[in-house]
């Protein structure tokens, strides 16, 4: 089901994302107070507001450092036209470095995008014609780009990278740790040290992470239940769902549901 998410964060003290992770749609992150540092792959980028860094699909990351405010639009492949998706694919894996007129432009944008309320008369209309305003913003943007601050001395092997895209294409499938190495020809030892030693999480914590993304993303764009939420995201229960889902995030899945929806 077409998806898209206008989300806020401010944080006022140091704040770190856990793990590398990835995800099945388009990640448009827009840092407009404080600075951050992206962890892309193999790359590190040093970034400081106001700046727009565009993660597509399947792109593995993480983000840490201090105080900040940012914006995000998180957005799948079939909501998008072709022309969107275009300039999605142009802007991909750039840090793009704004103007303080650019910066104000694109936080009105946002801004405007919280004001709509879902229940409001022609929602879905006002909401994209936002994101269009947004991509049109985007596509203006010139050629200021910031190179990578460094390489990784050892960044993550394609092998691995190879893996993280199938468990985030396949994450609603059944698996075991050897089912999972044995589809890759490596042994499950190895499969285990090498996300420990790569990716900072053992394989089946990973696919948990991008179940319950998978399960956030419905939760705001579908009114799936949650047993049905719970299956297409590869739960063994709807009552396992709602327990795991609680423990990382701090609230039922329903709850989330209503406090997402209450901010658009």
């Amino acid at each position: 089901m077409p998806f898209i998410e206008f989300e806020k964060s401010v944080k006022d003290q140091d704040w770190s994302m856990l793990d590398l992770h990835s995800h099945k749609y388009y990640e448009i992150y827009f840092l407009s107070k404080g600075e951050r540092t992206i962890f892309l792959a193999d790359r590190l980028y040093e970034v400081s507001a106001p700046s727009l860094f565009i993660y597509p699909p399947s792109a593995v990351h993480k983000t840490e450092g201090g105080s900040f405010e940012r914006h995000i639009i998180n957005v799948s492949t079939n909501y998008l036209n072709e022309f969107q998706v275009s300039v999605l694919e142009e802007k991909k894996l750039k840090l793009l470095k704004l103007t303080e007129n650019e910066g104000e432009k694109l936080l009105n944008l946002f801004e405007t995008a919280y004001k709509i309320k879902d229940g409001d008369k022609y929602f879905d209309l006002k909401q994209n014609a936002v994101f269009s305003s947004v991509i049109l913003e985007i596509e203006r943007l010139g050629d200021l780009v910031q190179a990578p601050q460094t390489e990784f001395t050892k960044p993550i092997p394609s092998s691995i990278l190879k893996i993280l895209d199938y468990l985030t294409a396949n994450c609603e499938k059944s698996f075991t740790l050897c089912e999972i190495a044995n589809k890759f020809f490596i042994s499950k030892t190895t499969l285990i040290y090498n996300f420990k030693k790569h990716v900072g999480r053992s394989p089946m914590d990973y696919l948990l992470a991008v179940r319950i993304n998978k399960a956030k993303q419905m939760l705001v764009a579908t009114k799936k239940s949650i047993g049905k939420i719970a299956e297409d995201c590869g739960f063994s229960s709807a009552n396992y769902f709602g327990l795991i889902f609680k423990k990382r995030e701090k609230v039922s899945p329903m709850q989330y549901r209503k406090l997402q929806n209450g901010k658009n």
